[in-house]
């Protein structure tokens, strides 16, 4: 049996702790070196809501911005884009802006669910248009009264009283505010709610007017079809029925109806079966079931 020597044993605790101090340093390094990859999400996170080609925005703003657009879209499945640009000419600016609101709204991949804020600003000028454009599925969220709304009372002010243009951050603060009381709303009506139940009353209340329609026209139906008119005069004619034989078990009865006028004194008669009542006498009237009576 080989007995190991006090001098080896130190020297495999000092191999082991080498080993492990290597280890800490190397992990210590990427840990010092990983902070710069979020500032790289960070700056990527910021393009992807703000567009500033113009120089309008400070870095605080950009960032403020992009951090209400982030929540926007993490809550409501919206996207918010802010984009500044110098232009020659505004006289196209309408054109320019629903051009690039087509490409962007179709390359982001959510349903047309975006709003875009575009300002166009001539070339050395500090104000410009400040443009407001909503995607077809938030029509009904954002209308244009509530669009000219934000821009005109809350974008277009503040960007006069600051030259570092935080009227947009305004604007994005507002939507946010505004998108997520309407999901709060929506929130509140479906707890409110509960379970949805069908109430028949309800039905037949928020209808009324389609009920009313139909009894109107199978009213109408049954006055043209199924009331008898005189042939001379053109009113309705009085029917009154005489019965000549009882109807069997399984046999069909027979009765006189008697068609008379009031007004021009016309009069008709007209034989016709009676059929059994019950189930024999509806599948006489499905199957067709004659009886040798002669109707005149």
């Amino acid at each position: 049996m080989k007995i190991v020597d006090k001098k080896e044993i130190m020297i495999f605790f000092d191999i082991i702790i080498f080993i492990m101090f290597s280890l800490s340093s190397v992990y210590g390094q990427q840990l010092v070196a990983s902070p710069s990859h979020p500032i790289q999400n960070g700056v990527s996170q910021i393009a992807k809501y703000v567009d500033d080609s113009a120089g309008l925005l400070l870095s605080e703003t950009a960032t403020a911005i992009a951090s209400d657009c982030v929540e926007i879209e993490k809550v409501t499945n919206i996207r918010v884009l802010v984009k500044t640009l110098r232009v020659k000419n505004l006289n196209n600016s309408q054109a320019l802006v629903d051009t690039f609101f087509s490409e962007w709204i179709r390359n982001i991949n959510m349903d047309k669910r975006g709003i875009l804020l575009f300002a166009l600003l001539p070339e050395g000028a500090v104000q410009g248009k400040v443009h407001l454009r909503v995607g077809i599925g938030l029509k009904y969220l954002i209308t244009k009264e509530m669009g000219e709304k934000i821009l005109n009372q809350v974008i277009l002010p503040n960007n006069l009283n600051n030259k570092d243009a935080a009227g947009f951050l305004e604007g994005v603060v507002a939507i946010r505010k505004m998108l997520l009381d309407e999901l709060k709303r929506e929130g509140a009506a479906v707890s409110l709610e509960g379970p949805q139940v069908f109430d028949l009353q309800k039905f037949l209340w928020a209808s009324k007017e389609v009920l009313l329609t139909i009894l109107i026209g199978l009213f109408l139906f049954y006055i043209i079809f199924f009331v008898e008119r005189c042939p001379r005069c053109n009113s309705s004619l009085k029917v009154s029925s005489e019965i000549l034989k009882e109807p069997g078990s399984k046999t069909l009865g027979l009765q006189r109806k008697i068609y008379s006028c009031e007004r021009c004194g016309f009069s008709r008669r007209k034989k016709e079966p009676i059929y059994p009542s019950g189930k024999t006498g509806l599948m006489m009237r499905i199957t067709g079931a004659r009886r040798n009576v002669r109707i005149e």
